[in-house]
């Protein structure tokens, strides 16, 4: 590919990569795609429907390419493995505002990395899901 010329306000022409434009159009999208994936697992895990977490988290692994991807997906992953060792498929000890200090604590750590921050993230959705369920369900 080649490049084109854009004219700016100041009428200079600057070449710009239509490769890498592309490259960053699909990186945003592909981040945004890992993020649904991931938010749709934690969704199957609340409603304890194992086989469709378990196919979401086949698909979705290959996607993942950040660091904060991967804290969430390893998350979804630790609630998955958790769930498929419990009875019932259920985790009898999730106790939302324990999981909620413990995220917040995780963020508000000044050693926290960007993959940190994706497991924390990944706690609190699925804590919030759980949540959420209870209260509809009362």
């Amino acid at each position: 590919m080649g490049s084109i010329q854009v004219n700016f306000e100041d009428n200079l022409y600057r070449p710009i990569s239509l490769r890498k434009v592309k490259y960053l159009e699909r990186g945003v999208l592909t981040i945004r795609v890992v993020q649904q994936g991931i938010v749709a697992i934690l969704e199957s895990l609340s409603r304890s429907d194992l086989e469709d977490a378990k196919r979401k988290l086949q698909a979705i692994t290959p996607e993942v390419r950040s660091e904060r991807e991967r804290g969430g997906l390893l998350a979804a992953s630790g609630i998955y493995a958790s769930m498929s060792k419990a009875k019932e498929g259920t985790m009898q000890t999730w106790d939302t505002g324990r999981i909620e200090r413990a995220a917040k604590s995780i963020t508000a750590s000044q050693m926290a990395d960007e993959f940190d921050v994706g497991y924390a993230e990944a706690l609190l959705a699925y804590s919030r899901l759980i949540q959420n369920s209870q209260q509809s369900a009362a």
